[in-house]
């Protein structure tokens, strides 16, 4: 045993298969710092246990201190664990709500578990707590450490943490309400600063000046400019940007002399352009920022430029930030990791979250991310949340799982598996996919009909009705809230009518969320198949 705790864990008759075998399988694979003994109770359903029952169960099997050091009981036992500690003299918590969540639970110390509430909560709240404890004592060390002040904001030079840089594509197209409410937007999902980009090869100095300008007076944040046109970059430091991307060997000499203090990226692009070999550039790239430091630039930052997939280089574009980061400890490191989730047709959130991972392990400190594609949008959100939890990890030395939070979205870590009354009496019904065609003519409803759509730029569903009360145009966020107008109002008149609304708004609301393209009655996700190329033929 080696003096580990025994734990009894309460279960119901249905639900005792699920759970014996998630925690049999945890036991076996060593994932779990308790004995655990799973009991079934002669209850069907958890739902309907009492504690009460409990109490009474357990003492009827003559269970004391000897045989236990805690028990757990189901996360939806009605009453209070306290009376299980009366009758039998062991303290009692109320575990997690599904099974699958137990392993999880038998990491924790079940002493913070609590004797009303479902363990859920609890372990997620003080998950959460715990991680914001550390990401503040990382922020407290940061002004003790080596770094770099861009407005308002300390980069470390070696992270954690990691600054995220969010940017606004062709911010001098954007009205000043657009800009702003974009802007801040970023800012809410976790940017540090805002970078403003432009039209490459079309200088726009008045409209740089402006932009910054304007910015400057509306939020508190840093403000970038990413520009390597020179006229640009001197307006945009006269109107007060923090950040300057990007100096290079041709604009140095023309714009230096008005950097002064403001921090500014330079990058490997010489007389020839950016060597299409990654690993020429760390030598570009010291010869260019020399030459800044020639030219009196204080603030410096090195960007190795990640390369695309399918270049064929991006591997050599992170080795060279690597060795340039280990031969220059003392310089901060920008990586425009937007290069690679823009140009690859997968889920951002993957592609962000491991980029950001490996951002760190590289020693980069800032990571500028954009949302210029559809697929890209969020992206924002996730490289914050992703930062965070790589700078977890990396203080405890432990992979990025289990923190509090997380970036999952579209799939989850554990099935729930919920059991369901199923014996001879039950009559099953297995139904086709398709609506037969006698339904599907069945007519309209008279009472009118609705179209549904999402409206990304509000960030609001929208439903709009055309029958006997006019036309209306309902606006919500969620699903429940339209419908439960739509049914105060009586809008619909056949329950088939009001059953396909709440499907199809859930659907919406579900696009809303994960910024996916939503089409009124068209399937939210579509079944991907592996395309398997063609046999070859055998003479």
């Amino acid at each position: 045993m080696g003096g580990r705790k025994k734990v009894l864990l309460i279960t119901s008759r249905l639900a005792h298969p699920v759970v014996k075998e998630v925690v049999d399988k945890a036991i076996r694979e060593g994932r779990i710092n308790y004995d655990a003994e799973v009991l079934a109770l002669p209850i069907d359903v958890a739902a309907l246990m009492t504690t009460d029952y409990i109490a009474d169960y357990l003492r009827r099997l003559n269970i004391s201190s000897r045989d236990y050091d805690v028990i757990v009981v189901p996360g939806l036992a009605r009453g209070s664990c306290r009376i299980i500690e009366d009758v039998v003299g062991i303290k009692a918590v109320k575990g997690t709500i599904y099974a699958s969540d137990i392993p999880a639970l038998l990491t924790f110390d079940l002493s913070k578990l609590s004797s009303d509430e479902a363990a859920d909560r609890v372990v997620k709240e003080y998950l959460r707590s715990s991680a914001a404890e550390l990401l503040a004592r990382i922020e407290n060390e940061v002004p003790k450490r080596k770094h770099l002040r861009i407005g308002n904001v300390l980069v470390p030079t070696q992270p954690p943490p990691m600054r995220v840089i969010a940017e606004v594509t062709e911010a001098h197209l954007l009205s000043k309400d657009a800009l702003l409410k974009r802007v801040l937007k970023l800012i809410e999902e976790g940017a540090d600063m805002v970078s403003v980009g432009f039209e490459a090869g079309n200088p726009h100095p008045d409209k740089v000046g402006e932009v910054v300008k304007f910015l400057k007076r509306e939020v508190a944040a840093p403000i970038a400019i990413d520009t390597v046109i020179p006229s640009e970059i001197l307006e945009g430091v006269k109107a007060g940007a923090d950040l300057v991307l990007s100096l290079t060997r041709e604009n140095i000499p023309k714009v230096a002399e008005v950097l002064g203090n403001v921090a500014a990226v330079v990058i490997p692009q010489g007389d020839s352009g950016v060597p299409s070999d990654p690993l020429r550039r760390p030598q570009v790239l010291e010869d260019n920022i020399a030459l800044a430091r020639k030219y009196g630039v204080e603030n410096i930052i090195a960007d190795l430029i990640l390369d695309p997939p399918g270049s064929g280089t991006t591997l050599k574009s992170l080795i060279s930030y690597y060795e340039f980061k280990q031969k220059h400890p003392e310089v901060p490191i920008l990586m425009g990791i937007g290069n690679v989730a823009e140009f690859i047709d997968a889920d951002s959130v993957g592609v962000n979250a491991l980029l950001t991972i490996l951002a760190l392990e590289v020693g980069a400190s800032l990571l500028l991310t954009v949302e210029k594609s559809t697929k890209a949008q969020g992206s924002t959100l996730e490289v914050a949340t992703a930062s965070q939890m790589a700078s977890i990890a990396w203080v405890r030395e432990s992979p990025p799982k289990d923190l509090g939070i997380d970036l999952l979205i579209l799939k989850d870590k554990t099935r729930v598996a919920i059991p369901l009354t199923v014996d001879r009496e039950v009559r099953v019904i297995n139904v086709g996919g398709e609506v037969s065609e006698e339904l599907r003519h069945t007519g309209l409803d008279p009472m009118g009909i609705f179209k549904i759509r999402v409206n990304y730029d509000d960030e609001v569903i929208e439903a709009l009705y055309v029958g006997r009360k006019g036309r209306i145009l309902i606006r919500g966020k969620n699903a429940k809230s339209i419908l439960n107008y739509i049914l105060e109002n009586k809008l619909v008149s056949k329950l088939s009518h009001a059953a396909y609304l709440g499907s199809e708004l859930t659907k919406a609301e579900e696009a809303l969320r994960i910024h996916k393209n939503y089409v009124q009655e068209e399937p939210l996700f579509k079944e991907k198949k592996y395309l398997r190329p063609g046999a070859r033929k055998l003479k």
